[in-house]
């Protein structure tokens, strides 16, 4: 299985063995559902940019706006 090494501070590498604990979870186990999780979380937030991009909007204000004709209401 390919693998990858990941360099943490003291502080970080305690908080995830404290959280691994807490969980009742290898502190592997707790790193690999983080690291899938973050990339899933990208894939979607840059799914949604792209989509809002492709209709014109700037922000999730303009994206939930219609097109104008110009005419006020």
């Amino acid at each position: 299985m390919p693998s990858i090494t990941v360099d943490l501070s003291g502080g970080e590498l305690a908080e995830l063995r404290a959280e691994a604990q807490r969980l009742g979870v290898p502190v592997e186990r707790l790193a690999h559902g983080i690291v899938c999780e973050s990339v899933a979380r990208g894939r979607r937030q840059r799914r949604t940019a792209e989509s809002r991009a492709r209709i014109g909007a700037v922000g999730s204000f303009e994206a939930a706006l219609r097109p104008s004709d110009g005419k006020e209401t």
